[in-house]
């Protein structure tokens, strides 16, 4: 174990946490045959504390989880370091949210435990 996983290891745990939230809410909404513009999504950055909602389309949805490493979060809420360790650049920048793409020790365990993985 590096001296980065532990770190690495809680910020993905705590992303993931926000993701599978997420994916709930979609579940909720086919389940529910909601036909809406755009549903509400919690941001995935890495602070616990977070309850800021962002508003997403469907296939921008979609489109932040066709890979395992990457999270959406709401604007301003970029972190790509935590306690001085790199997790995350930018992959790119919207008018509503971000799409995160974690790196290195973090997007390894993003990739584990990662609710849609085979």
């Amino acid at each position: 174990m590096t001296t980065t996983e532990p770190i690495a290891l809680r910020v993905a745990e705590n992303e993931d946490a926000f993701r599978r939230a997420n994916e709930r809410i979609e579940d909720a909404a086919d389940r529910g045959g909601f036909d809406v513009e755009s549903l509400p999504f919690i941001c995935e950055c890495p602070q616990q504390d977070c309850t800021e909602i962002v508003r997403l389309k469907r296939h921008e949805y979609e489109n932040v989880r066709r890979r395992g490493n990457t999270f959406l979060v709401a604007p301003g809420h970029e972190v790509i370091a935590v306690e001085g360790v790199e997790i995350a650049r930018v992959g790119h920048m919207f008018d509503r949210f971000s799409l995160m793409v974690k790196v290195g020790d973090a997007g390894e365990q993003a990739i584990q435990l990662d609710p849609r993985a085979d």
